[in-house]
């Protein structure tokens, strides 16, 4: 028995055969010159090959929509897009009547250089978009060389499905009735595989490195796609273990549907737990999940999937439907809108800029206060969508009060064209601030008297706050959300919110975590916003616990003072927790 670490992106547990995905064949691409004078008929068959490609993937969103309610159209969609693409088009035309090549040729040398723009970026999710650029390209030479396979999956028995990799097209070829679970050799959390598993509720872990030579073929694997590891021949007591852990994962989430609304307390006081998402992106069911609003939407992903900014009306179209969506979550249902969050380590091809320190620079609210007409046309869609749900704005990477001033008067300025234009919106829509760095935390009185929410983003704060990227391994040991200097931050916000009458939540990953989500309700947040996922869990720890309780757990760890350090708070908070909650093992499997 071996266990293979690699990354925890699609949460749950999975115990089933190993099925070996070898992926498609290659398709053979013939290479040759084009005779003098017949490009236009090379341009023709480029042509009609797009057309049928486009008419292929229309029928697949077609049926996608049909049997999953929609939830996997907008990768292929996005595929339809980089279809109609006129600069990757135009690139391969210039290839066919310049160079007099044949027509596969072009669109193998196009995808090359496009995919080796997308491979520079410095964005895991953009990177990701490769494999949208190898399924295009896999079906026009398929079309062009009437290249045919088998579209029928060796898949007959319920199974772990383990792969080097997934484009799209062969994730959902496959049976979703007998995929368990998918590992993968690559991957990240924000690839395909990662993205269509929440969506379908199956666990997934990517990043093994050589998963599909070390398993093998129908052998049992024990999938934990929660902590990010496989194991390979386990024992027979291992695989009853895993299977507990299975089932418990099951009772978790029927549990929190069938019982009180997640983050009921058990004394029945209220500490709502709302789902983080992202627009154009397959999700799990949220609402299954027990989620109550959406307390981040992360609007920023319109634009990280495609070549151009997206339209005001694209905009509208998207925010709209979240807001119609986050109504069937309940009547007092929120959804937070987070405007356009880049620049760090989200770039935005045609936006993006090179700076010496991304994470300084001209990111997020910076951003778009120096570019103020992609901000009012964000703004004017985020209004129109108002009417349609509780939908609230969120300024991200505020450090200041001239950036909410600043952005105030540019809202103004939206509110009166649309009022001149004669079109419909929530006149007071809430607005609200991220607090990502520590100026915002030390300053939030000031900021408070300027909006009517906050939402700390704590995977950030706790950046700023010690200087280290979590993102670098050798600096990950800083990265410590029970940091006295952490906490103190966390409590100036939480103070100046509850002083100034405004409600504050955590959309950062932290709120997530059994030991300081539970943290954070105890010093005073109104709403813990995360992964969907996660909430069943957060749901059943809140339940267990006592608004009493909670301030005992604030008191214990403020009775540490600022001299402790981060490991010993963190001890302090997880034997308090455990003395509460006995079987909390059993709760966080």
């Amino acid at each position: 028995m071996r266990t293979i670490a690699g990354l925890a992106t699609a949460r749950g547990f999975a115990v089933g055969p190993a099925f070996i995905y070898r992926g498609d064949g290659e398709i053979p691409v013939p290479q040759y010159v084009v005779e003098p004078g017949r490009e236009a008929d090379e341009l023709l068959r480029l042509q009609r090959a797009v057309t049928e490609t486009k008419n292929d993937l229309e029928k697949l969103i077609s049926a996608l929509k049909e049997h999953t309610k929609g939830k996997d159209v907008k990768i292929f969609e996005c595929h339809q897009m980089l279809l109609e693409d006129i600069v990757l088009l135009g690139e391969t035309e210039k290839y066919i009547r310049e160079d007099r090549i044949n027509a596969e040729t072009a669109v193998r040398r196009t995808a090359r250089h496009a995919r080796q723009q997308f491979e520079q970026m410095n964005d895991p999710y953009f990177r990701e978009r490769v494999r949208d650029l190898d399924d295009v390209e896999r079906r026009l030479l398929k079309s062009l060389t009437g290249f045919a396979e088998d579209p029928t999956c060796e898949l007959k028995t319920p199974s772990i499905v383990v792969a080097d990799d997934l484009t799209p097209s062969e994730t959902v070829r496959l049976p979703r009735d007998l995929v368990l679970g998918f590992a993968t050799n690559g991957g990240s959390t924000t690839s395909h595989v990662a993205l269509l598993a929440r969506a379908m509720g199956i666990p997934a872990v990517s990043g093994l490195g050589d998963i599909t030579v070390r398993a093998v073929a129908g052998e049992t694997l024990l999938l934990d796609g929660t902590n990010g590891a496989v194991t390979i021949f386990p024992t027979p007591s291992a695989v009853r273990d895993f299977s507990d852990l299975v089932e418990r994962q099951r009772e978790l989430v029927e549990d929190v549907a069938s019982g009180a609304p997640a983050g009921t307390l058990r004394d029945g006081g209220d500490i709502p737990l709302y789902a983080n998402v992202h627009p154009g992106v397959p999700v799990a069911d949220i609402k299954a999940q027990g989620a109550r609003g959406i307390g981040l939407y992360r609007s920023e992903y319109l634009w990280l999937n495609r070549e151009l900014e997206p339209t005001e009306e694209e905009q509208f179209e998207a925010y709209r439907d979240a807001a119609t969506f986050a109504k069937t979550l309940g009547e007092k249902s929120t959804i937070a809108i987070r405007v356009l969050d880049i620049g760090g380590d989200k770039l935005v091809r045609g936006i993006s800029t090179t700076e010496a320190n991304p994470f300084l620079g001209n990111r997020s609210i910076r951003y778009l206060l120096s570019n103020p007409e992609v901000f009012a046309k964000q703004l004017r869609a985020i209004l129109r969508a108002s009417v349609f749900g509780k939908v609230g704005i969120l300024y991200p990477m505020v450090s200041c009060v001239e950036e909410l001033v600043a952005a105030a008067k540019i809202l103004a300025d939206v509110k009166a064209q649309l009022d001149a234009e004669g079109v419909a919106f929530n006149r007071e829509i809430p607005v609200g601030a991220m607090i990502e760095v520590p100026s915002a935390a030390i300053n939030a009185g000031a900021l408070a008297k300027y909006v009517d929410f906050f939402s700390i983003g704590t995977n950030d704060l706790i950046q700023y706050t010690m200087a280290a990227d979590r993102g670098n391994e050798s600096v990950a040991h800083l990265y410590q959300p029970t940091n006295p200097a952490v906490l103190k931050l966390m409590r100036m916000t939480v103070d100046a919110a509850k002083k100034n009458g405004i409600f504050v939540s955590v959309c950062g990953e932290s709120a997530s975590d059994p030991i300081v989500g539970v943290l954070w309700a105890a010093m005073g947040v109104d709403v813990l916003s995360m992964s969907a996922t996660y909430i069943p869990l957060m749901a059943k720890l809140l339940s267990r616990l006592t608004r009493a309780d909670l301030d005992d757990y604030r008191a214990a760890v403020e009775a540490m003072g600022d001299g402790a350090t981060a490991a010993e708070i963190l001890a302090v908070c997880e034997n308090w927790l455990r003395a509460r909650i006995p079987d909390l093992d059993n709760i966080v499997l």
